[in-house]
């Protein structure tokens, strides 16, 4: 009697390999989605060091086409699967110096080499003998005074409080006395520069005052491509042609 209890039945034994076999699907399943999502992290890193490089927008120097607060993904410059070859209306990230401090910042190429430039005090540009039509440009007739350095609520979310404080330090030292612009017009962009502007041409941070020049063409460390930050304005896409 006790024998015939205790006897397996093929069933049993089909039921028990079937649960078996689920367990040892779901167990390939969870693997495979930890390979899937390491490899995304690995994919998204490396894409990050080599292909993007983020852009902490700090003033209103480019107008309305990036604002105060805005962090923008640009592609690098020093990519082979994302250069390209500077063009008059592109945006650029570039570093520039400014008594000693290293900064960087988005602004627009208006001259590339060989270029004739004259621009007047209200920033109207002409360029090669023409006037220049920049209808992303506000010009210092239409505004209401200089660029201020932002701060509370408008940080980069993804850098720390310390570096942003450093950040935000660095562009203070930075700013130009309101009025300094240098530059002797007509003048020629030479080989290996680049004559950029900001959009608010109340701003002088820019190729106008000798505080920061003309750009190497080395220089450019990225072209921007789209908002991430803030929520509200994630998307916005920079075409970086006008």
């Amino acid at each position: 009697m006790n024998g015939q209890k205790d006897r397996v039945t093929e069933a049993q034994v089909r039921r028990e390999m079937g649960r078996a076999l689920r367990r040892a699907a779901r167990r390939r399943a969870r693997i495979g989605a930890a390979i899937i999502l390491v490899l995304a992290l690995a994919a998204g890193a490396l894409a990050a060091r080599f292909l993007f490089v983020l852009a902490d927008i700090r003033t209103n120097a480019m107008g309305g086409t990036l604002l105060a607060g805005d962090v923008v993904l640009c592609d690098r410059a020093d990519s082979p699967l994302t250069a390209k070859q500077p063009a008059r209306g592109a945006l650029a990230l570039v570093r520039y110096a400014d008594n000693g401090i290293e900064l960087q910042a988005v602004r627009r190429i208006v001259g590339l080499p060989g270029d004739e430039i004259s621009v007047d005090p209200d920033g109207h540009v002409t360029l090669n003998g023409a006037a220049l039509e920049e209808d992303y440009a506000l010009y210092r007739s239409e505004t209401d005074g200089p660029d201020a350095v932002p701060g509370g609520a408008l940080e980069n979310p993804f850098i720390t409080p310390e570096e942003a404080q450093r950040l935000r330090a660095q562009a203070e030292a930075a700013a130009l006395p309101e009025g300094i612009d240098d530059m002797q017009y007509p003048m020629t962009v030479p080989g290996g520069r680049l004559f950029v502007l900001c959009d608010d041409r109340e701003n002088l941070m820019d190729s106008r005052s000798s505080g920061f020049g003309l750009v190497a063409e080395s220089a450019v460390l990225g072209w921007p491509k789209a908002v991430l930050w803030p929520v509200y304005r994630a998307g916005t896409r920079m075409d970086g042609q006008r």
